[in-house]
């Protein structure tokens, strides 16, 4: 596969947790359960100072994969591809940049899983659902059926 373009450049970090979710409730954003326990562990901790990162944005087919798959071979296809995990609250400081988000696939921030453990959420994903803006975390286990208009989110 060729070079990935970049899909957004944004700012994280400089907030705090409790910023954060203030700001996300502030814009209208909707949480699932799983959400809300990301937000209480303890590597959701964003830095205390801003940086600007560029996100890529890749789909399955554009890793040549097809489901079900693991989510360990989606971090190894878009490793090799030179694409980097993002921060766990990544996808928080996204959310709050792409709240004209299109309603269509979700966008998957993908992220190391932050407890070892089949029942805890892996990270957050992106949905607008009938004109809503959704941060909903979610699960993967060992192999997944992921909707292939899935869309992933790496750091580039």
């Amino acid at each position: 596969m060729s070079e990935q373009e970049i899909f957004k450049k944004i700012s994280i970090g400089g907030l705090t947790k409790d910023q954060l979710v203030t700001r996300l409730v502030e814009a209208g954003i909707q949480f699932n359960e799983y959400a809300k326990i990301l937000f209480d562990h303890p590597s959701f901790s964003p830095s205390h100072t801003s940086e600007k990162v560029n996100l890529a944005k890749i789909t399955l087919s554009d890793l040549g994969m097809g489901n079900p798959c693991s989510f360990r071979e989606i971090i190894g296809r878009a490793s090799a591809l030179g694409l980097e995990l993002c921060p766990l609250y990544c996808a928080t400081f996204l959310r709050l940049e792409y709240l004209d988000q299109p309603e269509g696939p979700y966008l998957t921030v993908i992220s190391a899983k932050p407890q070892h453990d089949e029942n805890y959420p892996n990270g957050f994903y992106l949905r607008n659902f009938n004109k809503i803006l959704w941060l909903r975390g979610y699960r993967a286990t060992d192999f997944c059926e992921w909707p292939m208009d899935n869309e992933f989110i790496f750091l580039k």
